[in-house]
């Protein structure tokens, strides 16, 4: 009987896990069509893991816009590690912008450091 709440309570943890994945998991659809460019300074360094990568990048006019990276695995292929982007290292981001105008947010298909481009999703260029 023991065994049987036991097995029944980690099958939930596990899926109650899977869900929070799914759910935080975002395609393209809430980003605008076309791509643009942001050039600025990284304010918080690259964090990737998680269902995808994050930073924070103050623009020339002081915007901070939260960078969404690519998921780890297509991350580390592009040659992203959590240390990449350091704090005031100057780059480029091209994405696509939230659609909502409100939010200062581009999911990133390439990042832009000292020359060196790291193409999250090589398709969408």
């Amino acid at each position: 009987m023991h065994r049987k709440i036991a097995a029944l309570s980690a099958s939930g943890l596990l899926l109650a896990g899977l869900s929070t994945q799914v759910i935080a998991h975002h395609g393209w659809g809430g980003q605008e069509r076309d791509q643009m460019d942001i050039s600025g300074t990284v304010r918080t360094a690259a964090e990737i893991n998680g269902p995808h990568g994050t930073m924070q990048v103050e623009d020339e006019n002081g915007q901070i816009w939260d960078i969404t990276l690519a998921s780890g695995r297509r991350a580390q292929r592009a040659g992203l590690e959590d240390d990449v982007f350091p704090v005031g290292a100057k780059v480029v981001v091209r994405g696509n912008r939230n659609s909502d105008p409100n939010r200062f947010e581009l999911k990133s298909v390439r990042v832009t450091m000292d020359g060196k481009n790291f193409d999250l999703y090589p398709e969408r260029l």
